[in-house]
């Protein structure tokens, strides 16, 4: 059997007479090869182990530096804050814990006493007015004047009442919160706060009367402004007679029809079983 071109070259050589071999010159060529490519991956190998080696000791410098700041410094800044917080609030309970007691006593006193008498004057005054709106239905002329009376008087007395119960309230909360930060925190504090600011937080989205316009809205503004124009109008009527409804006038037709059936709760002649 005769060995041509196509033999592998890693093949030992044929005996004598039947010719063909592996090149020499070939053969380490490709030891070669082999050899530098063993290389390049050793020493990528080599270069990623180095580099994780760094990072290993970057990373366990940082964590040492983040230890040693935490516990030299952030941690003792902490303890120190805290400790002078709560001699803070001791003062603060010292000082304005009576402060707070004497104001709600004042305020309860306040409730009981004459908060009830205002609130019988002001029954009382309301039914008076009912006495007297019908009365002035029966045209009598001094039931308005004293109606008008008795409307300023119990304007006077809401706004008495709302003035120093608001001016209380708002005295307790304003030391109970110096007393005590947390509580703004609390529910209502913090959903009186938010509900305060929701107007302006429409207007940032886009919500509201406030807002602007959008193109569409303010085209259908314009549109509807010089809709009934006298040159609009001739020229819809114009319309009308040379070509017929338009596609709005079918879409309005459809929309009046079904806005009337639903108000009169009819079935439209369309929808007829």
């Amino acid at each position: 059997m005769a060995y041509g071109l196509g033999d592998d070259p890693f093949q030992p050589s044929p005996p004598d007479g039947y010719g063909g071999g592996v090149d020499p010159f070939v053969l380490a060529a490709l030891i070669w090869l082999i050899n530098t490519l063993v290389s390049v991956v050793q020493f990528f190998w080599n270069l990623i182990v180095h580099i994780v080696k760094v990072l290993v000791v970057l990373f366990q410098a940082i964590a040492k530096f983040l230890d040693h700041l935490w516990k030299n410094y952030v941690k003792r800044a902490i303890q120190w804050l805290a400790s002078h917080v709560q001699k803070l609030r001791a003062w603060l309970k010292r000082t304005i814990g009576p402060i707070i007691k004497r104001l709600q006593k004042i305020k309860q006193w306040y409730d009981q006493h004459i908060l009830k008498q205002q609130l019988r004057m002001l029954q009382m005054i309301q039914n008076l007015r009912r006495i007297l709106g019908i009365l002035r239905l029966f045209h009598v002329k001094w039931a308005a004047k004293l109606d008008g009376a008795l409307a300023d008087m119990q304007n006077r007395i809401e706004t008495t009442i709302a003035v120093v119960r608001g001016t209380l309230n708002q005295i307790i909360n304003t030391l109970a919160i110096a007393f005590d930060p947390t509580m703004l925190i609390t529910r209502d504090v913090l959903g009186a706060s938010l509900l305060s600011n929701l107007g302006a937080i429409k207007r940032i989205f886009g919500f509201g009367d406030n807002r602007i316009l959008s193109a569409t809205e303010k085209a259908t503004i314009d549109k509807d402004h010089s809709r009934y124009f006298r040159s609009n109008v001739d020229a819809h009527v114009k319309t009308l007679t040379d070509t017929g409804p338009t596609v709005e006038d079918n879409s309005l037709r459809i929309e009046f029809r079904q806005s009337f059936a639903e108000a009169t709760n009819t079935i439209l002649p369309t929808q007829a079983p």
